[in-house]
């Protein structure tokens, strides 16, 4: 999860303190994950039986806590994961220090959670990972680095639910968060070349050791990169993508942004395939946790920007982490929009050891933290025993009021086509799109086929298949349509107006005008009529 900075805790501590689109439906999986199960992408979605099968929405949450912790949010008694494992390796050797940690693993986290992420409709977790999890601090792998991972992944598989490994924390760090396991302000993965060859070794680990697993839903590279630049952070993407796919071809890749779409390159700018594009969603500075506006603008940003790269770089979308505090209106709102949208989702986190906000669907867990510094191994690992989920309080309003939203049906769009009255021929978005539309061809494919997007405002939109762009009336370019625009204004929208002889025609919103096929100027798509005068405005809307 992303952390600011130290004004953030006290924000948190003052908080707690405060207390006409045509579609098909597919149901959500549910049933144990076989061969069949595999998931890969297909265009904006994701779907089972190797991207063949049927469309699967993931949603779900994150397992936040439990391989990698966080002082703010469970009991780690000091500043990140890497001082935790240092203090009690030098206090009581490294046996001692791993039987503690296995201690509190198996005590936040067992079969129990697995059956209330299941009793919630989810099908999907994020495990969040830190490298000390899998090797030592130098890079060698430890003598049973995946038994937890195994455990995890095959609970999961006999319940139904997916999923992602992701690495959390990396040699060196790759932010400056204690989530990365090494709270710092100089994360040394992006100046380190040894710590670089190191992750690249242990991703190679991860896809031998998973490679056809169907209950794994992929590989989340690095979580939340900060301090790094674009070119730098996509060209690492890159390396570890090859590295991957030259020992797992089938898996899906996660590219992650955290919160920034420019920090990321489009898929065909390195010839990437099979990945999903993964953005996480917080308005935490200031008074932004208790400012409606705030959550509600960074919900309408968040889709928008989803929405407009699943389109124009023709990717499944998902968001990693979000919080929307305790607005439950907007978390209705988010939910519910994402699933429109077949957008996969992971809300942070699954528990918390505070009352903040709603953060976990359990939470309020007090009981004493170790203190790492004086107290026995023994005093420190019955301590952390008493950090399972019976002691914490069910946070039962917001589990009822997210469930209503994972069993919600993925939603496969039909795609359309026009056929122009004037000449009974069909629209294309001619030359992949790049020039106007024109009415010229005798049967639909790929470039005569369009999304009909309600934009709910009594106007539709056109979204062309071939490109994933929305056709607009270019009034720069003679009031030619021609689908060029990656985001939905008003020169993509019009008015579709039924005509008595089961036709329609097309006002554009641009400028009001109605859409002609100029059959002097070949049959191209011009929104230069004032009225409809007859056959050349007159239009029939298909579905495929």
């Amino acid at each position: 999860m992303l952390r600011k900075s130290k004004g953030l805790s006290v924000a948190i501590a003052t908080l707690m303190l405060l207390g006409t689109m045509v579609t098909t439906t597919v149901k959500t999986k549910a049933a144990t994950i076989g061969s069949t199960g595999f998931l890969k992408t297909n265009g904006t979605v994701i779907r089972d039986n190797k991207g063949t099968g049927s469309v699967v929405n993931l949603r779900g949450t994150n397992l936040g806590g439990w391989l990698l912790q966080e002082n703010w949010m469970s009991p780690l008694g000091v500043t990140d994961e890497w001082t935790l494992r240092e203090t009690l390796t030098n206090r009581f050797g490294e046996a001692t220090k791993e039987s503690l940690i296995n201690t509190y693993q198996d005590a936040w986290l067992n079969t129990g959670d697995l059956d209330n992420i299941k009793n919630m409709g989810m099908n999907f977790v994020r495990v969040p990972i830190l490298y000390l999890d899998l090797m030592d601090k130098y890079g060698n792998w430890k003598s049973n680095p995946w038994s937890r991972l195994d455990w995890l992944v095959n609970e999961c598989s006999t319940r139904g639910i997916y999923v992602l490994l992701d690495l959390h924390g990396t040699f060196g760090g790759q932010n400056t968060f204690d989530n990365c396991g090494e709270a710092n302000s100089d994360p040394q993965l992006w100046k380190n070349t040894q710590y670089q060859d190191r992750t690249v070794t242990l991703w190679q680990g991860i896809a031998t050791h998973f490679k056809g697993n169907p209950t794994v839903a992929g590989y989340d590279l690095l979580n939340e990169p900060d301090k790094v630049g674009r070119d730098q952070l996509n060209g690492f993407y890159n390396r570890l993508y090859q590295a991957i796919r030259a020992i797992d071809p089938d898996h899906m890749i996660y590219m992650e942004g955290a919160w920034d779409w420019n920090q990321l390159y489009a898929p065909s700018v390195y010839g990437w395939t099979n990945v999903v594009y993964e953005m996480h969603y917080y308005a935490m500075a200031n008074s932004q946790p208790t400012d409606w506006n705030a959550q509600n603008g960074l919900i309408d940003s968040a889709v928008q920007g989803m929405k407009d790269h699943q389109a124009s770089w023709n990717i499944p979308v998902y968001a990693g982490e979000f919080c929307v505090f305790d607005f439950d209106d907007l978390w209705e709102k988010f939910l519910s929009q994402m699933n429109s949208i077949n957008a996969s989702w992971t809300n942070w986190t699954y528990k918390i050891t505070n009352g903040s906000n709603h953060w976990g669907f359990y939470k309020y867990n007090n009981n004493p933290v170790p203190d790492i510094n004086n107290d026995s191994a023994a005093t420190i690992a019955s301590k952390w025993q008493k950090f399972n989920t019976a002691n914490f309080l069910p946070n039962t309003s917001f589990q009822d009021l997210v469930k209503k939203y994972t069993g919600a049906p993925a939603v496969t769009t039909q795609y359309s086509y026009l056929t122009a009255r004037a000449n009974g021929k069909v629209i294309s978005a001619d030359n992949y799109g790049n020039d106007p539309l024109i009415a010229n061809r005798d049967t639909a494919g790929d470039w005569e086929l369009f999304k009909v997007i309600d934009n709910g405002d009594g106007t539709i939109s056109f979204q062309s298949k071939i490109n994933g762009k929305y056709v607009a009336a270019d009034l720069n370019n003679g009031n030619k349509l021609i689908a060029r625009s990656t985001s939905i204004q008003q020169w993509e929208k019009f008015k579709k107006v039924p005509q008595t002889d089961g036709t329609i025609a097309l006002q554009a919103m641009a400028n009001n005008l109605y859409v002609t096929a100029d059959l002097n100027n070949n049959g191209v798509l011009y929104a230069t009529k004032t009225a409809v005068g007859g056959a050349w405005e007159a239009f029939n809307l298909t579905q495929q």
